[in-house]
């Protein structure tokens, strides 16, 4: 397992990737933290402060690497989870997943008042719009018509991903305050840990003894 060895809070900041895999929902999120296109902008936070900056990903996972090993935190921003998309987030969150000690956080990103999304007929592929009222129900895919139980998207991302409880699966609206929310809390777990680590107890460090001749 590799730990991340970037240090926190690097020139007073905290660093924050965005990493996105739908057009346009990256850049949606910049701006409602103040910035614009890709960013780097900065999110004030008391005494802190977040650089926040998006890294699209919306062909492959080229660099992903570079850019998760530079981070003090990973906000993985998703959208539409058709096959296509699902894989290529998978990828990227295992190379965040490989950094055990790197607080990540799954934002999931809707327009204002939008009720459905995007995900993949796990039976034939077919993309598939669902409504968040159906989940639960049973529902057939129109074009192979097997039936399925419709998730919820957070159950489905919860899933496809395999996430345990450390890794916080919130929902980020165009437009509000959602986009700051999110990146506070992320930022909070950032200073969380590396408080917790300088609180515990370490045994002194001594040089070798000298002996006499």
């Amino acid at each position: 397992m590799v730990m991340n060895q970037t240090p926190a809070y690097r020139d007073g900041n905290i660093y924050i990737p965005v990493l996105s895999f739908t057009d346009g929902a990256g850049e949606a999120f910049i701006e409602a933290l103040g910035g614009e296109g890709a960013g780097p902008v900065d999110v004030p936070l008391g005494a802190k402060s977040a650089v926040v900056e998006l890294f699209r990903f919306t062909e492959h996972a080229d660099g992903a690497d570079v850019v998760i090993a530079k981070a003090d935190a990973a906000l993985v921003l998703v959208r539409f989870l058709d096959q296509a998309t699902m894989t290529r987030i998978k990828e990227v969150f295992r190379l965040a997943a490989a950094e055990a000690f790197l607080p990540k956080t799954v934002a999931m990103f809707r327009n204002e008042k939008e009720s459905e999304f995007k995900i993949s007929c796990t039976y034939c592929g077919q993309k598939l719009w669902v409504r968040d009222r159906d989940a639960g129900r049973r529902g057939n895919c129109p074009q192979c018509r097997k039936t399925f139980f419709v998730p919820t998207q957070k159950s489905y991302i919860t899933s496809y991903l395999m996430l345990t409880e450390e890794v916080p699966v919130v929902q980020v609206t165009a437009g509000d305050v959602s986009a700051r929310n999110a990146i506070a809390a992320l930022a909070e777990r950032v200073v969380s840990m590396e408080e917790g680590s300088k609180s515990s107890t370490m045994r002194i460090e001594l040089p070798p003894e000298e002996t006499g001749s």
